[in-house]
């Protein structure tokens, strides 16, 4: 039951970690929408109210297009990670061990709404009292989330695996190079 309370834990980091890069782009592109409305507002090419209705419009287009890309298309090329997954150590992976299709995270995402009910009380319950620990989501799309080897400054790490040394990373590889 501490594992399950566990792996719920951080499947919750998770999920607020990715949400708040979904809700910051939509932040910084609904402050750059206000921007280009007050200058044509000030010409009278917009009315007025467009200053309250543009950047709103545009954040929850911004947050909801940066959210279908961090739940299904970053995990789908980069073998089943999101952004907040990456930082807090896990994956997804079919009921098989395999990789999941595009079908599958479609379905989860969908399904977030349903998993997200009473401030995401309906996941938590449900991650919790679940033999494998999946959520509503994982369990019509026939997935589960699991811990890699790495997590938080252990990234690091594992980037440095394919890079070679953290200082490869950054060492200028050019003529004047070493």
């Amino acid at each position: 039951m501490t594992d399950r309370l566990g792996m719920a834990g951080r499947r919750v980091v998770q999920a607020v970690l990715d949400w708040a890069l979904a809700v910051g782009v939509g932040v910084l592109v609904a402050i750059l929408a206000g921007v280009v409305v007050i200058p044509l507002m000030q010409w009278g090419l917009v009315p007025p109210k467009a200053i309250l209705w543009a950047p709103a419009i545009t954040f929850v287009g911004a947050a909801y297009a940066c959210d279908l890309l961090i739940q299904i298309w970053v995990p789908l090329r980069r073998g089943g990670v999101t952004p907040g997954m990456l930082v807090m150590g896990l994956r997804i992976e079919t009921l098989r061990g395999g990789r999941p299709k595009g079908r599958a995270y479609l379905i989860r995402w969908v399904l977030l709404t349903v998993d997200g009910l009473l401030l995401g009380l309906v996941a938590v319950a449900s991650m919790v009292l679940t033999k494998r620990g999946q959520r509503i989501g994982d369990l019509v799309a026939r997935t589960l989330v699991v811990r890699t080897n790495h997590a938080g400054t252990d990234g690091l790490a594992a980037m440095t695996t394919i890079h070679g040394s953290p200082a490869d990373v950054f060492r200028d590889s050019g003529p004047g190079g070493s």
